[in-house]
């Protein structure tokens, strides 16, 4: 309803497709609170590009201060025999930049980058997300809200927005 309304209006209206690039890996830069559900939308959308446009994804596990967020990761690319960047004593900016440098190596064609989230939106959080969209360029970039968060997604988003330039936004 105007909840979604605000969200579509937020991003500029309408409906946006994540332009693949011509060369080189697509990257898609994950971001969001931490329990909105975007490790899970990070294998999702990893299985969904590979079965409906035919893409090698490579996932990266970005989140380096929460070792359960990378467990995560590494579990779901195991159930879906998906390839998970990941090396140990990383800080996060330098784990995305070498994950975006092994899919080009191994010749993954898209590479999603699932970053660290907090409880709320803090100054931390945002330095970090825009560093690593400032190091690796991505195609796209998406924020994954709780749909159950209601105007709290909305004001999220907003926050995101400023430091990032969303493409687009995913409920949860």
């Amino acid at each position: 309803g105007a909840f979604h309304k605000e969200l579509v209006e937020l991003l500029g209206g309408g409906a946006q497709r994540i332009e693949f690039a011509k060369n080189g890996p697509t990257i898609l830069l994950m971001a969001g609170l931490q329990g909105a559900g975007k490790t899970t939308t990070c294998a999702k959308l990893a299985k969904f590009y590979r079965e409906k446009h035919s893409k090698r994804p490579l996932l990266v596990a970005a989140d380096v201060k929460r070792p359960a967020a990378v467990e995560q990761l590494q579990v779901l690319g195991k159930k879906l025999g998906m390839p998970v960047f990941h090396e140990a004593g990383l800080g996060p900016v330098e784990q995305c930049v070498r994950g975006v440098a092994a899919a080009r190596a191994g010749g993954n064609d898209l590479v999603i980058l699932d970053t660290a989230g907090r409880l709320h939106v803090d100054a931390e959080l945002m330095e970090e997300v825009a560093a690593i969209a400032r190091a690796t360029n991505p195609h796209g970039t998406l924020l994954v809200v709780d749909a159950m968060s209601g105007q709290d997604a909305v004001s999220s988003a907003e926050a995101f927005h400023q430091k990032l330039a969303l493409t687009g936004v995913v409920l949860t």
